[in-house]
Protein backbone atom coordinates (compact mmCIF):
# COMPACT_ATOMS: atom_id res chain seq x y z
CA UNK A 1 0.00 0.00 0.00
CA UNK A 2 2.84 2.41 0.86
CA UNK A 3 4.47 1.72 -2.51
CA UNK A 4 1.12 2.46 -4.19
CA UNK A 5 0.95 5.73 -2.26
CA UNK A 6 4.43 6.75 -3.42
CA UNK A 7 3.46 5.83 -6.97
CA UNK A 8 0.32 7.96 -6.79
CA UNK A 9 2.29 10.88 -5.31
CA UNK A 10 4.78 10.73 -8.19
CA UNK A 11 1.86 10.52 -10.62
CA UNK A 12 0.38 13.57 -8.91
CA UNK A 13 3.59 15.52 -9.39
CA UNK A 14 3.86 14.35 -13.02
CA UNK A 15 0.27 15.36 -13.80
CA UNK A 16 0.83 18.80 -12.27
CA UNK A 17 4.03 19.21 -14.26
CA UNK A 18 2.25 18.08 -17.48
CA UNK A 19 -0.60 20.45 -16.78
CA UNK A 20 1.84 23.27 -16.13
CA UNK A 21 3.60 22.67 -19.49
CA UNK A 22 0.28 22.47 -21.37
CA UNK A 23 -1.05 25.61 -19.73
CA UNK A 24 2.11 27.51 -20.63
CA UNK A 25 1.55 26.53 -24.26
CA UNK A 26 -2.12 27.62 -24.26
CA UNK A 27 -1.89 30.60 -21.92
CA UNK A 28 1.68 31.82 -21.31
CA UNK A 29 0.57 34.21 -18.52
CA UNK A 30 -0.66 31.47 -16.16
CA UNK A 31 2.11 29.93 -14.03
CA UNK A 32 0.29 27.15 -12.10
CA UNK A 33 -1.94 24.33 -13.27
CA UNK A 34 -3.98 22.60 -10.53
CA UNK A 35 -5.65 19.19 -10.74
CA UNK A 36 -9.39 19.40 -11.29
CA UNK A 37 -10.17 16.44 -9.06
CA UNK A 38 -7.14 15.54 -6.89
CA UNK A 39 -8.79 12.77 -4.80
CA UNK A 40 -9.93 10.92 -7.88
CA UNK A 41 -6.79 11.64 -9.93
CA UNK A 42 -4.21 10.75 -7.22
CA UNK A 43 -6.17 8.93 -4.61
CA UNK A 44 -7.65 10.18 -1.35
CA UNK A 45 -5.53 7.78 0.69
CA UNK A 46 -2.23 9.17 -0.61
CA UNK A 47 -3.26 12.76 -0.01
CA UNK A 48 -4.35 11.93 3.53
CA UNK A 49 -1.11 10.07 4.17
CA UNK A 50 1.01 12.98 2.94
CA UNK A 51 -1.01 15.70 4.63
CA UNK A 52 0.69 15.39 8.12
CA UNK A 53 4.13 15.66 6.53
CA UNK A 54 3.13 18.72 4.50
CA UNK A 55 1.58 20.33 7.58
CA UNK A 56 4.73 19.59 9.60
CA UNK A 57 6.92 21.23 6.94
CA UNK A 58 4.63 24.27 6.79
CA UNK A 59 4.66 24.62 10.60
CA UNK A 60 8.44 24.43 10.94
CA UNK A 61 9.03 26.74 8.01
CA UNK A 62 7.46 29.47 10.15
CA UNK A 63 9.61 28.52 13.14
CA UNK A 64 12.76 28.41 11.06
CA UNK A 65 12.05 31.79 9.51
CA UNK A 66 11.40 33.44 12.91
CA UNK A 67 13.61 31.51 15.41
CA UNK A 68 16.91 31.19 13.61
CA UNK A 69 17.75 34.92 13.67
CA UNK A 70 16.89 35.04 17.39
CA UNK A 71 19.02 32.00 18.14
CA UNK A 72 21.82 33.54 16.13
CA UNK A 73 21.58 36.74 18.17
CA UNK A 74 21.64 34.77 21.44
CA UNK A 75 24.67 32.80 20.31
CA UNK A 76 26.45 35.97 19.28
CA UNK A 77 25.73 37.57 22.68
CA UNK A 78 27.12 34.51 24.51
CA UNK A 79 30.19 34.55 22.27
CA UNK A 80 30.71 38.25 23.02
CA UNK A 81 30.48 37.58 26.79
CA UNK A 82 32.97 34.70 26.54
CA UNK A 83 35.38 36.88 24.55
CA UNK A 84 35.05 39.67 27.12
CA UNK A 85 35.74 37.28 30.03
CA UNK A 86 38.72 35.82 28.18
CA UNK A 87 40.17 39.26 27.62
CA UNK A 88 39.80 40.03 31.33
CA UNK A 89 41.65 36.82 32.21
CA UNK A 90 44.42 37.68 29.77
CA UNK A 91 44.74 41.16 31.25
CA UNK A 92 44.91 39.71 34.79
CA UNK A 93 47.54 37.20 33.69
CA UNK A 94 49.65 39.94 32.12
CA UNK A 95 49.40 42.01 35.29
CA UNK A 96 50.40 38.99 37.41
CA UNK A 97 53.34 38.30 35.12
CA UNK A 98 54.57 41.87 35.51
CA UNK A 99 54.24 41.63 39.29
CA UNK A 100 56.17 38.34 39.30
CA UNK A 101 58.95 39.86 37.19
CA UNK A 102 59.19 42.79 39.61
CA UNK A 103 59.32 40.46 42.63
CA UNK A 104 62.02 38.30 41.01
CA UNK A 105 64.08 41.41 40.21
CA UNK A 106 63.78 42.59 43.81
CA UNK A 107 64.78 39.15 45.11
CA UNK A 108 67.82 39.04 42.81
CA UNK A 109 68.86 42.49 44.01
CA UNK A 110 68.47 41.40 47.62
CA UNK A 111 70.51 38.24 47.07
CA UNK A 112 73.24 40.28 45.39
CA UNK A 113 73.28 42.71 48.30
CA UNK A 114 73.54 39.87 50.81
CA UNK A 115 76.31 38.29 48.77
CA UNK A 116 78.28 41.53 48.70
CA UNK A 117 77.67 42.08 52.40
CA UNK A 118 78.86 38.57 53.20
CA UNK A 119 82.10 38.79 51.26
CA UNK A 120 85.13 39.00 53.48
CA UNK A 121 83.15 38.09 56.61
CA UNK A 122 84.54 34.90 58.13
CA UNK A 123 83.32 33.33 61.33
CA UNK A 124 85.58 33.75 64.33
CA UNK A 125 85.18 30.01 64.93
CA UNK A 126 87.91 29.35 62.35
CA UNK A 127 91.39 28.78 63.73
CA UNK A 128 94.66 28.64 61.87
CA UNK A 129 95.94 25.11 61.42
CA UNK A 130 99.12 24.93 59.42
CA UNK A 131 98.82 27.61 56.75
CA UNK A 132 95.02 27.79 56.56
CA UNK A 133 91.91 28.74 58.53
CA UNK A 134 90.11 25.55 59.59
CA UNK A 135 86.97 24.80 61.59
CA UNK A 136 86.35 21.23 62.82
CA UNK A 137 82.79 20.37 63.83
CA UNK A 138 82.85 17.64 66.50
CA UNK A 139 79.40 18.06 68.02
CA UNK A 140 76.78 18.02 65.23
CA UNK A 141 76.62 15.51 62.39
CA UNK A 142 75.32 16.58 58.97
CA UNK A 143 74.87 15.11 55.50
CA UNK A 144 77.53 16.19 53.03
CA UNK A 145 75.31 18.91 51.50
CA UNK A 146 74.15 20.04 54.95
CA UNK A 147 77.77 20.36 56.07
CA UNK A 148 78.69 22.36 52.96
CA UNK A 149 75.77 24.72 53.60
CA UNK A 150 76.99 25.38 57.16
CA UNK A 151 80.53 26.00 55.95
CA UNK A 152 79.19 28.54 53.43
CA UNK A 153 77.26 30.34 56.14
CA UNK A 154 80.50 30.63 58.07
CA UNK A 155 82.24 32.15 55.07
CA UNK A 156 84.01 29.08 53.72
CA UNK A 157 83.59 25.61 52.18
CA UNK A 158 84.14 22.02 53.18
CA UNK A 159 87.88 21.55 53.41
CA UNK A 160 90.11 20.25 50.61
CA UNK A 161 93.41 18.69 51.71
CA UNK A 162 96.22 20.27 49.70
CA UNK A 163 99.17 17.96 50.42
CA UNK A 164 100.66 15.52 52.97
CA UNK A 165 101.82 18.34 55.24
CA UNK A 166 98.31 19.81 55.24
CA UNK A 167 96.86 16.36 55.98
CA UNK A 168 99.21 15.79 58.91
CA UNK A 169 98.34 19.16 60.47
CA UNK A 170 94.57 18.55 60.25
CA UNK A 171 94.58 14.87 61.24
CA UNK A 172 96.38 15.82 64.43
CA UNK A 173 93.26 17.76 65.48
CA UNK A 174 90.71 15.01 64.68
CA UNK A 175 89.29 12.41 67.04
CA UNK A 176 90.20 8.84 66.15
CA UNK A 177 87.31 6.55 65.34
CA UNK A 178 85.24 9.43 63.89
CA UNK A 179 84.52 10.27 60.25
CA UNK A 180 84.65 13.86 58.94
CA UNK A 181 83.36 15.16 55.63
CA UNK A 182 85.81 16.79 53.22
CA UNK A 183 84.87 19.07 50.31
CA UNK A 184 85.35 16.48 47.54
CA UNK A 185 82.74 14.72 45.39
CA UNK A 186 82.44 12.77 42.14
CA UNK A 187 78.67 13.32 41.80
CA UNK A 188 79.15 15.10 38.46
CA UNK A 189 81.33 12.37 36.94
CA UNK A 190 82.08 9.01 38.50
CA UNK A 191 85.74 8.70 39.55
CA UNK A 192 86.54 12.40 39.04
CA UNK A 193 86.66 14.00 42.48
CA UNK A 194 86.17 17.78 42.39
CA UNK A 195 86.92 20.31 45.13
CA UNK A 196 83.97 22.39 46.31
CA UNK A 197 86.33 25.24 47.20
CA UNK A 198 88.03 25.56 43.80
CA UNK A 199 85.80 23.69 41.35
CA UNK A 200 88.89 21.84 40.13
CA UNK A 201 90.09 18.23 40.55
CA UNK A 202 91.31 17.33 44.03
CA UNK A 203 94.99 18.30 44.44
CA UNK A 204 95.70 15.54 46.96
CA UNK A 205 94.08 12.19 47.79
CA UNK A 206 95.12 9.54 50.29
CA UNK A 207 92.72 6.62 49.90
CA UNK A 208 92.26 3.71 52.26
CA UNK A 209 93.23 0.46 50.54
CA UNK A 210 90.28 -0.67 48.40
CA UNK A 211 88.90 2.84 48.12
CA UNK A 212 87.11 4.39 46.34
CA UNK A 213 84.69 1.51 45.73
CA UNK A 214 81.39 3.35 45.08
CA UNK A 215 79.55 0.74 47.20
CA UNK A 216 76.17 -0.14 45.62
CA UNK A 217 76.59 2.88 43.34
CA UNK A 218 75.79 5.34 46.15
CA UNK A 219 79.22 6.51 47.39
CA UNK A 220 80.05 9.89 45.82
CA UNK A 221 81.36 12.07 48.67
CA UNK A 222 84.73 11.90 50.43
CA UNK A 223 85.29 11.67 54.17
CA UNK A 224 88.39 11.08 56.28
CA UNK A 225 88.65 8.40 58.96
CA UNK A 226 91.79 7.83 61.04
CA UNK A 227 93.90 9.74 58.53
CA UNK A 228 92.68 7.94 55.38
CA UNK A 229 90.03 8.86 52.80
CA UNK A 230 86.88 6.94 51.82
CA UNK A 231 84.13 7.50 49.28
CA UNK A 232 80.85 7.43 51.22
CA UNK A 233 77.12 7.88 50.73
CA UNK A 234 76.56 11.66 50.73
CA UNK A 235 73.41 11.26 52.81
CA UNK A 236 75.20 9.76 55.79
CA UNK A 237 75.35 12.13 58.82
CA UNK A 238 78.96 12.85 59.84
CA UNK A 239 81.13 15.48 61.48
CA UNK A 240 82.85 17.82 59.04
CA UNK A 241 85.80 20.14 58.40
CA UNK A 242 85.43 23.64 56.97
CA UNK A 243 88.12 25.84 55.46
CA UNK A 244 88.24 29.59 54.74
CA UNK A 245 90.61 31.89 52.92
CA UNK A 246 92.24 34.43 55.14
Amino acid sequence: MFKSCIYCFLTFLTCNLHGFVAARQVNPIRSVCLLNDPPNQCGEFCLEALKPMLDHIALHQKEWSTCDPQKLNDSQERLDRIESNLQKLLDQREASSKNMDRIEAQLAALQESLSKAGKGRISNLFTRIGTRLIFIEKEIRQTWKGAEAICRQMGGHLATIQDQSDLNAIVGKLDRGCSYWLGLSDEAKEGEFISMASGRPAPFLKWKVGQPNNFQGRDHCVDIYNGEMYDTDCNDPEYFICEAVG
